[in-house]
């Protein structure tokens, strides 16, 4: 009986072992095909990845073509700028503006922002100013005949021009008048100089008042010496210039004027009857918009 009972346990203990050992090797098989095939997931998920980054680094045709067209077109527009007849563009960007030396209205010295903007090259001629009469009928200066000047001032800046009379030329004309701030900026530049050629005077730059007398007006851009860095004539000298700003306080400002508010505008760049120190780019003046003088002119802006 011993004998039977261990031949048979030692037959079921032989099949258990069979059976355990096939499913041992099932599982093992089982996991190694898992195994193949996550392991092929995770290389497809590996080359996807590499694909994109590929993409990443290699631009779409039609992107290339976009940024191709982007700078053709900015290059353009410099190239419009750089065309504009007449007109000077004057980039955006921070200049320094005001003075804290003499005069309380032309202070406090501050930073100010402009965006970019065009303004006239020279000042507004007589001939340029005969056209706009001859079109519209406006009224001439009060010292011309037969509405006209005389032919050897053809290109001097028109002078005994009021306010309106400007602005109504800047419209007809598809401008405007210049801020303040942008008659500054384009004299100026960015680094604060007190004249358009640099911080000292400097003799035959500039039309302006001689040691005797008043002296005379001069044809625009008679003095290429003092040119500003932007290649704007004249803002030194010559004619007084209107601004469309009002004579108002600088921020910051708080000296009282009585000829402060909206009864004035602006004129800037000193004359041919004033001193150099008239002619310093931070200078500004006063005018009523209806009065006239002949020392006085304009330029426009857009």
């Amino acid at each position: 009986m011993i004998r039977i009972y261990n031949t048979k346990l030692h037959s079921r203990l032989k099949k258990s072992i069979v059976i355990f050992t096939v499913i041992y090797l099932l599982f093992g098989i089982n996991f190694i095909i898992l195994d193949t095939v996550y392991a092929q997931k995770d290389r497809t998920k590996l080359d996807e990845l590499k694909e994109k980054l590929e993409r990443l680094r290699t631009p779409k045709k039609e992107d290339v073509n976009k940024q191709e067209s982007e700078i053709t077109t900015q290059e353009n527009k410099k190239e419009e700028i750089e065309q504009l007849p007449g007109m000077v563009y004057i980039p955006p960007g921070e200049f320094i503006m005001g003075s804290n030396e003499d005069y309380d209205y032309e202070s406090p010295k501050h930073i100010v922002y402009l965006k970019g903007f065009y303004i006239d090259k020279f000042e507004v001629t007589n001939a340029q100013y005969k056209r706009f009469i001859d079109a519209t009928g406006h009224k001439p200066p009060i010292h011309w005949k037969n509405n006209t000047y005389p032919e050897k001032e053809k290109y001097y800046p028109v002078v005994n021009v009021s306010y309106n009379d400007a602005e109504a030329y800047a419209k007809w004309a598809n401008k405007r008048l210049p801020t303040e701030e942008e008659w500054e900026k384009a004299a100026r530049y960015t680094d604060g100089r007190r004249y358009p050629w640099g911080d000292d005077w400097k003799k035959g730059s500039a039309n302006v008042r001689p040691l005797i007398w008043f002296g005379k007006l001069r044809p625009v851009g008679s003095f290429p010496n003092g040119v500003s860095p932007y290649g704007v004539y004249d803002m030194s000298g010559n004619v007084s210039e209107l601004t469309s700003s009002f004579f108002k306080p600088y921020v910051g400002n708080v000296e009282p004027n009585p000829n402060y508010g909206e009864n004035y505008r602006v004129v800037r760049g000193g004359c041919y009857r004033k001193t150099k120190s008239d002619a310093q780019t931070f200078r500004r003046h006063f005018i009523s918009p209806n009065e006239v003088r002949p020392d006085v002119g304009f330029r426009c802006a857009k």
